[in-house]
């Protein structure tokens, strides 16, 4: 694993702990601080950047022969 694959990852789960936490802090409801959570981890995930070290967990080679729209 690549050292900045591991950096992705650690930034994704700090954030979204530290989300979570806010958001429970500042609305002090479980369900919206969840769903606020939900939605950052689903917009988060989707980026090209964490779709490529998903894939590379997964053991997939990354492909870039389309990575350029010519």
């Amino acid at each position: 694993m690549r050292a900045r694959d591991v950096r992705a990852i650690a930034f994704w789960l700090t954030s979204s702990l530290v989300l979570l936490v806010g958001a429970y802090l500042v609305s002090r409801s479980v369900i919206a601080s969840v769903a606020l959570t939900g939605a950052y981890n689903a917009w988060l995930l989707t980026r090209p950047r964490m779709r490529r070290v998903v894939r590379r967990l997964r053991g997939e080679t990354v492909d870039f022969s389309g990575y350029y729209m010519d």
